[in-house]
Formats: C-alpha cells, sequence, structure tokens
C-alpha cells in the first residue's frame, strides 16, 4: 500500500512539473523579452506560457499581439499535457542568479511553484498567476513552407534598420521581399530619405511579401542560419509571416498596401559617378571620426565628403566659419574631384551593411553605397549659400581645390526628379531662409508629438482590442455555466 501511494504521488508530480534547463531558459527569456510589453495595461501580455504536450514536447511563447514568439525546448519530458502562464518579471530574477536548472510546478490553474538554487541556497517560491485560457491564441499557419538563404536573417536585419518608423507611412515600417523580377529577387526597405536593397536572391515565393519590422526579428539571436518561412494570406492579401528555425517560431503581421516602385529611385550606374572605394582601415576611421566632428547637434546631423586627390571627411557646427577636416587614407579614388553632404547616421548605417564603395554623380543627387549585391541610395543634404574655400589638412600644402559652397544645411526629404543648381544666396534671401528653417523646425517639433500622441492611441486601441476579447471569453463561459443544470 504504501509503496504503491508513493509511486501515485510521485506519478501526480511528474504530470505537474517541467523542468527547465538553465542553459535554454535563458537563451528563451533573452529572446522573448523582446517581445513581451512591459507598458501594457493587460497583465497577460507580460507573461510566458509555459505549455507541455502529450509528447512531451516543452515550449515557451510570449506575444504583444503583433508578434507571436515560441521557444522550443530541445529535449522532451516525460508527462502529461501542461498548460501554465508565468510572470516575465519573476521568471527572469530568479533565472537571473541561478546555477541550476528551474522546476515548474503547478500547484492550480492560478498558482505555481518555482524552484530553483542560488549559490548553494535551494529556493521554493509560489507565484500567483493567471489561467492559461486568458493567453491570446496565435494565429493557424496552414499554408506550406519555403527554404530560405543562410544570409536571409543578416539582410533582413540590415533592412529595417532603413526601415521607416513615421507613423502616417506604414507601408514602410519593414522589409519589403520583392519577387516580381524573377532572376533578381529583392529584399528592400526605405524611409523616405534612404534606400537599402540586396538583390542576390532566389525566394521560392509566388507573390512579393511586406514583413512588419519586429524587435524579436532585429534581435540578432534568431535567424543565425537557414530557416523556413511560411506565408499565410487571405483573399485580401493580409495576414502573417512565420519564421521557422530549430528552437523558435515566429508568426508576424504582414503590411497591407502596396509598396513604392522603388527602382526608379536607384540611380543607373555610368563613367561620370566619382568612385572612393574605402578599405577596412578606412570605414573604420569613418566610423569612429563621424561621431566627434562638429555639426551632430544639427537636425540632420550633417557630414560633408569632400573628394579630390584625397577623400575628406568634414564638420561643423551651426556658428563655426570653417569646416573641421579630417584626411581618410587607405582609399582608392576614381573620377573628377567632388563635395556632397549627408546625414551621418545614413553614412554609418551603410558601412556598417558592409557597403565599402561610395559613388558621386553630383551635390544634388542620391549618393550610392554598393558592394557585392547590396546598395544603399541616400538623398544628400542641400549645400545653398555663398561659396567658401575648404579647409587644408595643416599638414604640408596641398593643391588647391575649387571653392565649395558651405552653408547651412536642409535636408531634402523627397527623390528628385531632375538635377538643378544652386541659386546664389544674398542677404535678403538668407535672412528668409533662416525663417523658413525656423518654421520648419517648428513643424518638426509638431509632428513628432502628433507621432507620439498617435503611437498612444494605437496601444491604448491594442488594449480595447485585448480587452475585448476577455469580456467576450468571460461571456462564453457565463453561458456555459448558465447551461449547467443542477
Amino acid at each position: 500500500m504504501a509503496g504503491g501511494f508513493i509511486s501515485t504521488n510521485n506519478q501526480r508530480k511528474i504530470m505537474n512539473q517541467i523542468t527547465l534547463p538553465v542553459t535554454e531558459l535563458k537563451q528563451a527569456l533573452s529572446g522573448l523579452g523582446k517581445v513581451i510589453s512591459r507598458k501594457s495595461t493587460l497583465p497577460v501580455l507580460q507573461s510566458i506560457r509555459l505549455s507541455r504536450t502529450s509528447e512531451g514536447k516543452v515550449s515557451l511563447s510570449a506575444t504583444d499581439l503583433d508578434a507571436f514568439v515560441t521557444y522550443n525546448v530541445e529535449q522532451s519530458q516525460p508527462g502529461g499535457p501542461m498548460d501554465v502562464l508565468l510572470p516575465y518579471e519573476q521568471l527572469n530574477k530568479s533565472v537571473k542568479g541561478s546555477n541550476g536548472d528551474v522546476v515548474v510546478t503547478a500547484e492550480s490553474k492560478d498558482k505555481v511553484k518555482l524552484r530553483y538554487q542560488i549559490g548553494d541556497s535551494p529556493l521554493e517560491q509560489t507565484v500567483a498567476t493567471l489561467k492559461p485560457d486568458e493567453f491570446p491564441p496565435s494565429p493557424k499557419i496552414t499554408k506550406p513552407s519555403v527554404k530560405m538563404p543562410e544570409n536571409f536573417g543578416q539582410i533582413l536585419r540590415q533592412a529595417f534598420e532603413t526601415s521607416s518608423t513615421d507613423s502616417s507611412r506604414y507601408v514602410l515600417h519593414g522589409a519589403y521581399l520583392d519577387v516580381q523580377e524573377p532572376k533578381c529577387h529583392t529584399i528592400v526597405s526605405t524611409n523616405g530619405r534612404s534606400l537599402f536593397a540586396a538583390n542576390t536572391f532566389k525566394f521560392d515565393l509566388k507573390e512579393s511579401v511586406n514583413i512588419s519590422r519586429q524587435k524579436f526579428l532585429e534581435w540578432s539571436g534568431f535567424l543565425t542560419s537557414e530557416c523556413l518561412m511560411t506565408v499565410q494570406s487571405d483573399k485580401s492579401k493580409s495576414g502573417y509571416v512565420q519564421l521557422t528555425t530549430p528552437r523558435w517560431n515566429c508568426i508576424v503581421k504582414q503590411i497591407d498596401g502596396l509598396f513604392p516602385k522603388w527602382r526608379q529611385c536607384v540611380p543607373a550606374d555610368t563613367d561620370a559617378w566619382t568612385k572612393v572605394e574605402l578599405s577596412e582601415a578606412a570605414i573604420s576611421q569613418i566610423l569612429t571620426l563621424s561621431t566627434k566632428l562638429p555639426g551632430d547637434e544639427d537636425p540632420n546631423r550633417t557630414i560633408q565628403l569632400r573628394v579630390d586627390k584625397e577623400l575628406h571627411l568634414e564638420g561643423r557646427n551651426k556658428d563655426d566659419k570653417e569646416y573641421t577636416s579630417a584626411v581618410i587614407p587607405d582609399v582608392k579614388i576614381t573620377g573628377r574631384p567632388m563635395t556632397t553632404a549627408l546625414n551621418r547616421e545614413y553614412l554609418q548605417n551603410a558601412l556598417r551593411c558592409g557597403l565599402t564603395e561610395i559613388r558621386i554623380h553630383s551635390e544634388l543627387e542620391p549618393i550610392v553605397f554598393c558592394n557585392l549585391g547590396k546598395k544603399m541610395v541616400v538623398m544628400p543634404v542641400r549645400l545653398n549659400g555663398p561659396s567658401t574655400t575648404a579647409p587644408k589638412p595643416a599638414a604640408t600644402p596641398q593643391p588647391q581645390t575649387p571653392p565649395q559652397p558651405q552653408t547651412e544645411a536642409q535636408e531634402r526629404k523627397d527623390m528628385p526628379k531632375a538635377t538643378a543648381k544652386p541659386e546664389p544666396a544674398t542677404s535678403p534671401t538668407t535672412s528668409l531662409l533662416d525663417q523658413v528653417e525656423t518654421v520648419k523646425e517648428t513643424l518638426k517639433n509638431v509632428i513628432r508629438d502628433l507621432t507620439s500622441l498617435t503611437d498612444a492611441v494605437k496601444q491604448a486601441e491594442k488594449d480595447k482590442r485585448a480587452s475585448e476579447k476577455e469580456v467576450e471569453t468571460a461571456r462564453a463561459v457565463l453561458k456555459r455555466l448558465q447551461q449547467v443544470s443542477i
């Protein structure tokens, strides 16, 4: 009798207990933390769903209603089906100091027990939690999956860096997989001022897909090798995209709407371009100097590229009369002398993406960064006003370069349709331009405030939808209870 009782007791513990290896749990929480909404008013969106199937497969899931992410534990565990919700913050605190596995025991539908070890001290903690059926169900994916290239994740993250965050341009809030050209499939993104395109792919997709930018997809711990992608679309061509690796499964929304015709914004390559090929040492120096040269406080974060026999990286503050200039060594230059300016953030982004060649056609035309099938097209910052002589390095005298126009910078917001030469400024015109700049800066501040307000409204709407789901669930339960006869 006693032996049978102990055996039954142990069996019950196994049925209601899951052991999580601490190394896997730390990896899982690092990724799921990118999805957990700490600002959400809904507690269920701050919880991790821990599940075990009848086959013993264990998984941890999280969602913010826009992305549904699941981590699959490598080893199966004996026991029956189990489903509990765990507060993310509490579980994360337990794991940070733990040097052993974490054991989760389901005490009831709204109470779990955590056992873990800190140093030589075993700890046991009872945690109140929500009922498992409150967790939002993930979308059903039924379409077949396709295999993606090994470097897909890296290029996707690079594309996200160039996508827009403007709430009024939602169609640009991600990376577009363009398969319209049969022999040249492309991952492309743009924010209206810079455009990234990588075209060395051949996707087994029937239609182009616009993948929404998500923090989890930007995480370097996901999509580090080959993966599977599934596109689930409905009749309105909206739906979800599922990305799967051996340990992870991520479902995100597709972006509705037509992506712009981006190919017409990419300039054609000609012999008239001035080309600058950068070595690794030159790239490293540009990335370092671009954060230190004056002008970083300017709204456009303007930095100037001046090319003659050498490449000069130059910047100045608003009240400076001359540029602070630095010569970049270890570069190869072909073409005529040229000067242009751009937002230094786009310059840094292009170099971090491994684009080692700079192509400049004129001061007013887009600047092209390229390398091995990847391109980034960046709109220049327009230089207006009277010309001043560019500064020379303090070392040995250099041949005098033609004077270049260098005054207050104004960022061009749209891709130009035609090239135009800047008109020489007079004192009254300069005064008017200063007033225009003041008005523009005021409008920018208003737009930022409106964007923040829009984001707050969207969050409130998202919380409202989740609350409505909870109400509908509660109503369904009440209807079932009313049908119960005593």
